[in-house]
């Protein structure tokens, strides 16, 4: 038996563009946009009405380049075609007319996909004004951008704590994926700051992050989140849901740095501020001190010069007493010279007697200078006796 060959996914998916071509080579389309995205070189929205809804295609390189945003309505010509990566419908638009443009501020346009149940943050409104000390991140186990941001905390934020909830980041998996990661999230009261990374893609890998569930969902999140999906020129929905986007894991990961260089430089501030106080407390307790040493001061002055003057007296005493006895000693020297002196005086005496005056100023040592009735004192070893000269 012969088996009977049957198409590929790639040749249907060609027939099935070959066929739409043909039967609508240009049509025009009214609806409301939703779920831009744009790429480099291209852009991509759906066209809803009630129950239906199809996406279009618009090159920028087009004539007719227009830029629309969600809830614009709008009229498109263009080709019926199929996407050959998911085989889905879409038209290539070749002209955009915007017939009505709806013109909402950021979180009134993201209240629209939010349920009942779910408060979806205002985006970029986290100031950070706590030190992040824990992270979790939500991204593909093997992808690169794991690596990237484990990178950056080996090197720059070894005291950070990591938690990694592996998801699926694309395909038909991929929101049931990250809606498990997020309710273990929400069932953690230790965690600072949400990542949800993934590298680039087509707008069919970024579709999971376009979504109104995508947004209903991290809306519940309460903790600030940072998204890192696609490249700088793709911009999903996660974007608009998130406090933070940027454009590479690696500019994720340095929000957290760029928190920890905010709080090392309040660190320095509040430890100069310390560090004058403690100065400045010093200064004023030491002025406490003198102005009670102050009060104290007269009594002690009193008694200080109360000492210093019985310290001078006693010096002064010291010094007269001193000098008293130094002349007592030198009147002792002489009157021991006298008395030797006068012991060998008394020698003499002891051979011959002295005549003196009468008045004992004057020894008489000859008779010249005697005068006529001069009274003498005449002192012999044992007694003294007068005399009267009688003729000179």
């Amino acid at each position: 038996m012969i088996e009977k060959k049957g198409l590929s996914v790639t040749e249907l998916t060609k027939v099935l563009k070959n066929c739409l071509n043909l039967q609508f080579p240009g049509i025009s389309v009214i609806g409301v946009v939703s779920d831009v995205y744009r790429a480099e070189g291209y852009k991509v929205f759906t066209l809803n009405e009630v129950g239906s809804k199809i996406k279009c295609v618009q090159m920028s390189t087009g004539t007719y380049n227009v830029a629309v945003d969600v809830g614009d309505k709008v009229k498109v010509n263009g080709t019926v075609s199929v996407f050959g990566k998911s085989s889905e419908i879409h038209i290539l638009i070749s002209r955009l007319e915007v017939l009505a443009s709806v013109s909402r501020e950021p979180e009134n346009r993201l209240k629209k996909f939010s349920n009942a149940g779910a408060e979806i943050k205002d985006i970029n409104t986290v100031n950070f004004d706590f030190l992040i000390k824990s992270v979790g991140i939500i991204t593909s186990i093997d992808g690169a951008a794991l690596s990237d941001i484990l990178a950056v905390v080996r090197d720059e934020l070894p005291y950070l704590a990591i938690k990694i909830f592996p998801a699926v980041m694309q395909g038909k998996n991929a929101f049931e994926s990250l809606r498990n990661c997020v309710g273990q999230i929400l069932s953690h009261k230790d965690i600072d700051i949400l990542i949800i990374s993934r590298g680039g893609g087509s707008y069919e890998d970024l579709s999971v992050f376009n979504s109104e569930n995508i947004a209903n969902l991290f809306g519940l999140v309460q903790i600030p989140i940072i998204s890192a999906i696609g490249h700088a020129k793709d911009d999903v929905l996660l974007n608009h849901v998130a406090d933070f986007n940027v454009a590479t894991p690696t500019s994720a990961i340095q929000k957290i740095v760029a928190n920890k260089n905010k709080f090392e430089i309040k660190i320095r501030e509040l430890e100069n501020n310390l560090s004058n106080s403690i100065e400045r407390l010093l200064i004023r307790k030491t002025n406490e001190m003198e102005n009670v040493l102050a009060l104290t001061y007269p009594p002690l002055r009193k008694t200080e010069m109360h000492a210093l003057s019985l310290k001078t007296l006693e010096r002064r005493v010291s010094e007269v007493f001193h000098g008293f006895l130094f002349n007592r000693k030198q009147k002792l020297l002489q009157m021991e010279t006298i008395i030797e002196k006068i012991q060998k005086t008394n020698k003499k005496f002891s051979i011959n007697p002295v005549i003196f005056t009468k008045d004992k100023k004057k020894v008489i040592k000859s008779v010249h200078g005697l005068r006529g009735d001069e009274v003498l004192a005449i002192k012999f070893k044992d007694g003294e006796v007068k005399a009267k000269v009688l003729n000179n």
